[in-house]
């Protein structure tokens, strides 16, 4: 029989969280599933005045995301429209220094603090500048509104994850309802600070391609580096807030198949290779896991009488994640040539583009091209997604007449 439930008919889940990960230029498909996203929800008959995520949770490159969404959360529709044709149409200046001169005699500069620092008593700082970064965030996101739209109630938290290099610790730095407490746990701390541009550049800031950021923490001034760092639990923000499920979505690629045998040994790996494997490992990883953590605890939650299950201080987090079904290092080496020629010629100094060299151009590869193939996959995937998505909003019933 055909469902004709609409958002009218069901209510919506109470403080649903929208949980962005991050990974550079691969953030790109958050946007187009996002679109997706928004169609189905429109299709469905959600109100435009609705927000359907009161939480919305970033980390790294998701943490723009995270901040553009919320600034313009009472009007969702357009803004995911608008998301979508920010990623689709960035250009390589507007988050990176990308002069030929400029990158080669910056890249100079840090592989010969990295070898001699201790020379001159100075720390190589980054490899890109990402000054041109903060000036597209100061035009593009209005901080302003997310106060507006906590203080309205259409939001009810933004966070911004970050890592800091000073004192080690993983901390997350939110903007919410006044009812929304501070939170310390071993090594993970939740600080209340109106959320700004500087904590964009700090959660995003790559480890060694973009500059540490200093911030205000608990204690005082800190330098403050990319978010995925140390995370080892995406969704514990979404949980600190209040969010009752989560709508997570990440840039990881689909996992690999198995290979053949080989006879003889490889090439030895390139540095791009190497750095592509670490930033796998720090940026794409964790989602899996922690979605399998909550589904685990869901489950045994829901085996336990509900007398037993009310003592204890676990509550269920009902999880969908989406993830990328075509692999978006095969998409960037497809489009690697159309990067700023300065940063291809610096970059292919460390192997970029040969081999799964070019699996590190997807983190750094901010062309329209690129970018807009990523929003095309994002939004597809979405769509191919819709029962999974409805089912998250409550806006499928169940045929009584179906087994």
């Amino acid at each position: 029989m055909p469902d004709n439930t609409t958002a009218a008919d069901n209510p919506p889940p109470q403080n649903a969280a929208l949980v962005l990960l991050g990974g550079g230029a691969r953030t790109a498909y958050q946007a187009g599933v996002l679109g997706g996203v928004g169609e189905i929800l429109q299709a469905q008959g959600w109100p435009a005045q609705r927000n359907p995520f009161p939480v919305v949770c970033g980390t790294s490159a998701g943490a723009i995301n995270a901040a553009y969404f919320a600034s313009r959360c009472a009007e969702w529709p357009a803004a995911l429209h608008e998301l979508q044709t920010l990623w689709s149409t960035l250009q390589a200046h507007e988050v990176f220094g990308v002069g030929t001169g400029q990158l080669l005699r910056g890249g100079a500069r840090w592989l010969g603090l990295m070898a001699f620092g201790w020379l001159w008593k100075q720390n190589p700082r980054a490899l890109l500048d990402n000054t041109p970064l903060a000036d597209t965030l100061g035009r593009r996101v209005h901080f302003d509104a997310v106060d507006a739209a906590i203080q309205s109630g259409a939001l009810r938290a933004l966070s911004v994850a970050t890592s800091s290099y000073t004192s080690g610790r993983h901390i997350t730095f939110f903007q919410a309802h006044p009812e929304v407490q501070p939170w310390r746990r071993p090594g993970l701390w939740g600080i209340a600070q109106p959320i700004g541009v500087e904590h964009l550049l700090a959660s995003s800031a790559l480890p060694f391609v973009f500059p540490a950021t200093p911030l205000y923490g608990e204690v005082g001034p800190e330098y403050f580096g990319d978010g995925a760092m140390r995370q080892l639990a995406p969704l514990a923000p979404a949980i600190h807030l209040g969010a009752e499920r989560a709508l997570a979505i990440g840039v990881a690629e689909p996992h690999p198949e198995a290979g053949q045998m080989r006879r003889h040994l490889p090439p030895y790996p390139s540095v791009a290779e190497i750095a592509a494997h670490a930033m796998s490992s720090v940026f794409l990883d964790t989602l899996r896991a922690d979605a399998q953590q909550a589904g685990r605890i869901n489950r045994m939650l829901a085996d336990l009488p509900p007398e037993v299950r009310a003592n204890l201080p676990y509550r269920p987090l009902p999880t969908l994640t989406l993830l990328p079904s075509t692999s978006i290092d095969a998409i960037a080496a497809r489009h690697w040539h159309s990067m700023p020629r300065g940063a291809r010629l610096l970059l292919q100094s460390v192997g970029m583009g040969t081999g799964r060299g070019s699996a590190l151009a997807s983190y750094l590869l901010f062309t329209p091209d690129y970018l807009s193939a990523l929003v095309e996959l994002g939004r597809a995937d979405a769509l191919a997604q819709r029962d999974a998505i409805t089912a998250f909003f409550n806006l499928t019933a169940p045929d009584p007449h179906c087994a």
